[in-house]
């Protein structure tokens, strides 16, 4: 499988630059070097390197600025197009999270990590031993481990000669810079100075970079993200919302536009009723947040906007007035850039293409440059088919159903269920859902309330009742499917991670209808993950329970974990050891309770050098071993037709499944 992202377009429309990453078997690592594709689609690699990124095409188009790991150092490098070798631009940096010209093409933003300044800090780590004195929240991150008091700053490089100085400095991180027209000043988010248990709010923020005056645009009343300058330099438009400590997704985004010297935010896109950005869930990529990208002359402002199970990319108009869609249909726009001429490179997946980059004219044609995976081609790849159940109190949901290719009049069927619990699925490529088909088990998933890109409404009816009108609707969303066509209702699975984990150790703990489940990394007791996950106290909010008031004994009675005995259908827990998110204990407590309980028909597959994000971002071969064991799990215990299940015996979840070749190099 061959992973784009990242397309960055020239001024003048006539190339794009993306990162095309790729899975080295024989190392265990996922690789990614920059290449060019230009307008007649003839492709390229840019770099040579295997861990090169944030490809950036300097504003008169005569050079690339890109990160790359050369020798163990991360630093920012520059490339000229008229030939010539890269050359290193600042100082090597343990991280390198982004990269931004300057107007005039003679500076550099690069958002990097700080060398430790303990006055500021409030975590310190001592190297030698991993001893750490905290003295904040959050101390560990899904994303980055446990925090070692080290800050991602911002810092400007001078193009000619490689000098870099810092222009912020506290114990506060930098994302997203962006230039002011001018090239005086940048914008970027960050949280200085807002409560350290309210991780969600963040806000906007301009640095002058001759004196390094910090100016905070917001008030701290919501998670504030990816600044953009309007060329006339008098606005800077962003994503965010302003209701408060929440950003797991019961409020829509909304794209926000704020005078560029302070004042009142107004909204472009809260009329819609619909997120602004991109909230599909897959197991291809994890999601980036883009920044908006303001049109020519400033008239309007690109956007992504997520709706009802798609991700399209939309033109708002800056006075408010309007908007149109500019890229949309049933598909996943995950990423776009814009030239100066008008024309728009998109990044693509759809239910049966795993991702394409395609260029939009600027009088509306859209052309698709790249091939990226053509194997496919010998594949079966199921077109999933859209089906709209209604509710127990008649809302309409949203659901899909991917039907195997089996001989089977009655095949076996699985129920999806998504994370966040905010997330959504909807009209990108799901491999899991592809490879589960393959063995001849059909998969039904969909949207219940509580997921985005139906509207606020939608996605905040669920508050304080996880596990009651939620597990109702996807049980809804399953009978939706038994009714589209001929299942065995004695074979149905369930199967879902972290939201998603939780809803199947629930389910499985309050419904007989499942044959077997897959629980993966799942939330199944609130108490301990309140204090153990990086953020856990959002669920204070979501199940309208503060510890305070009770010690917790609310989210102790609704956890999963509480109906152990009642789950009797054999459970595969999966879990990673370096999960922050939903921490290693939440899968270990479930699996040794049932075991302990007598239910020998429960297993643990357990890894140990991943996070919350396996499926999305593992190690190649973590990714292939969870991949098989739920396929497995799910032959041996649905029996679809044609499929033989493995040996009962340690290690045989992890085997290949029929027509798979062996993970070891020949």
């Amino acid at each position: 499988m061959v992973l784009i992202s990242d397309p960055q377009i020239s001024s003048d429309g006539a190339a794009i630059y993306y990162r095309r990453s790729w899975f080295d078997r024989e190392a265990d690592e996922i690789r990614g070097a920059i290449h060019r594709i230009d307008r007649d689609g003839a492709d390229r690699a840019f770099t040579a390197g295997t861990n090169d990124r944030l490809a950036r095409v300097s504003p008169d188009g005569k050079a690339v600025a890109f990160v790359a790991q050369r020798d163990d150092q991360t630093r920012a490098y520059l490339l000229p197009l008229d030939g010539g070798e890269a050359r290193a631009l600042g100082d090597a940096h343990a991280k390198i999270t982004g990269l931004a010209w300057s107007p005039d093409g003679k500076r550099l933003a690069l958002t990097a990590s700080a060398p430790h300044d303990p006055a500021t800090a409030r975590i310190f780590h001592d190297a030698k031993t991993g001893a750490r004195h905290i003295r904040m929240l959050p101390f560990k991150s899904d994303a980055d481990g446990l925090l070692d008091g080290v800050r991602k700053h911002l810092f400007v490089v001078d193009v000619s000669d490689g000098a870099a100085r810092r222009v912020t400095h506290g114990d506060f991180d930098v994302n997203t810079p962006a230039w002011s027209p001018d090239g005086t000043r940048l914008a970027f988010c960050s949280r200085i100075d807002l409560p350290e248990a309210a991780t969600s709010l963040s806000d906007i923020c301009v640095v002058d970079v001759a004196s390094a005056n910090v100016t905070r645009l917001t008030g701290g009343d919501g998670p504030m993200a990816t600044p953009a300058w309007s060329h006339d330099g008098n606005e800077i438009a962003f994503i965010g919302h302003h209701h408060g400590d929440d950003g797991g997704g019961r409020f829509d985004a909304e794209l926000l536009v704020i005078p560029a010297a302070g004042g009142a935010t107004r909204s472009l896109s809260g009329a819609l009723g619909r997120t602004a950005g991109d909230c599909l869930a897959g197991d291809l990529r994890s999601s980036v947040a883009l920044a908006p990208v303001w049109g020519d002359g400033d008239r309007e402002i690109f956007v992504q906007v997520c709706d009802e199970g798609s991700t399209s990319l939309r033109a708002f108009a800056r006075d408010g007035s309007r908007t149109r869609t500019v890229s949309g249909g049933e598909r996943h726009v995950y990423a776009f850039a814009v030239a100066d001429d008008g024309t728009i490179a998109i990044a693509y997946s759809s239910p049966t293409v795993p991702n394409q980059i395609a260029v939009i004219e600027r009088y509306g044609a859209e052309r698709v440059l790249t091939d990226a995976n053509p194997w496919l081609a010998d594949k079966d790849i199921v077109a999933p088919e859209r089906y709209r159940p209604r509710a127990d109190d008649g809302a309409q949901l949203d659901a899909w159903l991917v039907r195997p290719k089996s001989t089977e009049s009655r095949p076996p069927l699985v129920l999806e269920v998504h994370g966040g619990p905010h997330g959504a699925y909807g009209h990108t490529f799901f491999l899991e859902f592809q490879i589960l088909a393959a063995q001849g088990i059909a998969v039904a998933f969909g949207n219940p309330r509580g997921s985005q890109s139906y509207g606020h409404a939608y996605a905040d009816a669920i508050l304080g009742d996880w596990g009651g009108i939620d597990a109702a609707d996807v049980l809804r969303i399953l009978d939706g499917a038994l009714a589209l066509g001929t299942f065995d209702t004695a074979r149905i699975g369930v199967a879902g991670g972290s939201y998603g984990g939780f809803m199947t150790s629930w389910l499985l703990g309050h419904s007989d209808r499942f044959a077997a489940g897959v629980s993966m990394r799942a939330v199944n007791d609130f108490v301990s993950e309140l204090g153990a996950s990086d953020l856990g106290w959002f669920l204070e909010r979501e199940l309208e329970s503060a510890f305070a008031d009770d010690a917790g004994r609310k989210m102790f009675d609704g956890s999963p974990i509480r109906s152990a005995s009642a789950m009797n259908a054999p459970l595969l827990v999966e879990h990673s050891e370096r999960d922050f998110r939903c921490p290693i204990d939440q899968g270990e407590q479930l699996f040794t309770i049932l075991r302990r309980l007598g239910k020998t028909n429960t297993e643990f597959v357990r890894f140990a050098q991943t996070g919350h994000e396996l499926s999305r971002s593992g190690n190649p071969r973590s990714r292939i071993f969870r991949l098989r064991a739920i396929a497995h799990w799910f032959i041996r215990h649905l029996r679809p037709a044609g499929a033989e299940p493995v040996a009962d015996e340690a290690g045989a979840l992890f085997r290949p499944l029929p027509g798979e070749a062996e993970l070891e190099p020949a």
